[in-house]
């Protein structure tokens, strides 16, 4: 089985230990001139549930507190995509998902058939990746803004890490992890550039989220 759940939901949330919320259809967020209702973010919420395999019937406020919020971050990163005339063709997901497949050794539909036996419908699968792919259109938009990685970068970074061995003659050198220092440092950031760019986005818009959590 192959380990598509974080790959494709991307929520980092786990639904253990919840008491169902009650359940009555109404607007969960605004978005601009955009509503989310409880009947989307229940939807999502339910497909994570189902790929953790836990009881989606067991959804908390603050559970769909944060589906909602991944959902208006969702509305936002489209209506700029919308409005920079960014679009993901059903080719561009094609060739991601012939991507994913090969990486795992495996054909497409077996990657298919292994979505499904994690609870992601194959319609599901291909809008995450969508979702995904212009995301990352929307960052490169961007990469401008990226903080130069350099040499003391990493050697700090090394040194830290040096630190936190117990004996550091068991760390490998620092040439040998240099190139994974470097992944390591370029993930912080551009993670510190989608959150920063998203704050930006939501500074521009009317944003109220009306389920759990403070709006």
């Amino acid at each position: 089985m192959f380990p598509l759940v974080p790959l494709v939901l991307s929520l980092g949330m786990s639904f253990a230990d919840v008491q169902p919320a009650p359940y009555v259809d109404r607007i969960a967020a605004v978005v601009g001139e955009r509503v989310i209702l409880l009947s989307e973010v229940r939807s999502r919420a339910a497909m994570v549930a189902r790929a953790q395999k836990m009881d989606p019937s067991q959804l908390t406020e603050s559970v769909l507190h944060e589906v909602a919020e991944r959902l208006v971050e969702e509305q936002l990163e489209q209506a700029e995509a919308d409005k920079l005339k960014i679009t993901i063709s059903p080719q561009d997901v094609d060739a991601t998902l012939e991507q994913l497949a090969q990486a795992n050794k495996a054909s497409v539909t077996a990657f298919i058939e292994s979505a499904k036996g994690q609870g992601v419908t194959e319609p599901e699968l291909r809008e995450a990746l969508r979702r995904q792919l212009l995301e990352a259109a929307l960052l490169r938009t961007h990469t401008s803004q990226l903080q130069r990685i350099e040499e003391k970068d990493l050697r700090s970074r090394y040194e830290d890490l040096k630190k936190s061995v117990k004996d550091p003659k068991d760390l490998r050198s620092y040439d040998e992890l240099k190139p994974e220092l470097f992944n390591q440092l370029m993930q912080e950031r551009v993670g510190q550039l989608r959150e920063d760019w998203l704050a930006q986005l939501r500074g521009r818009t009317f944003v109220e989220v009306r389920i759990g959590g403070a709006s």
